[in-house]
């Protein structure tokens, strides 16, 4: 089997000549020589999904952080409402991991209805 050799390629931001290997280029300091990530149609398909994944984990464990502060502040004094609130977060996590995993099983994302709303 023959292994390529230190071959030489230009680099993507000053076009002269580096190795292939190399993590930045020994002219210009990019650090990036090869030029930026491409990404397929999946990839971006699968990040998106991802962040939106990450958004619904934030979003539900702040609420539910919020509410329980919230509730333990009306019931008594700061201190259970930083009881409450510290339940909160962490039924605000299971949550959300119960949902984004639902998501994840059945197979399907929730739409977005912002992006129709664009459309017409």
């Amino acid at each position: 089997m023959h292994l390529p050799k230190d071959e030489m390629v230009p680099c993507y931001h000053c076009g002269r000549a580096i190795y292939f290997t190399a993590a930045e280029c020994s002219h210009c300091g990019s650090r990036e020589p090869g030029g930026p990530d491409v990404f397929s149609r999946k990839e971006i398909r699968q990040r998106v999904i991802e962040a939106r994944h990450d958004h619904t984990l934030a979003m539900t464990t702040l609420a539910c952080g919020a509410s329980g502060t919230l509730y333990g502040s009306l019931k008594s004094g700061i201190l259970v409402a930083l009881a409450y609130g510290l339940f909160g977060l962490a039924a605000g996590v299971l949550i959300g991991l119960a949902i984004v995993t639902t998501t994840w099983v059945i197979g399907s994302e929730p739409r977005d209805y912002h992006a129709h709303e664009e459309d017409g």
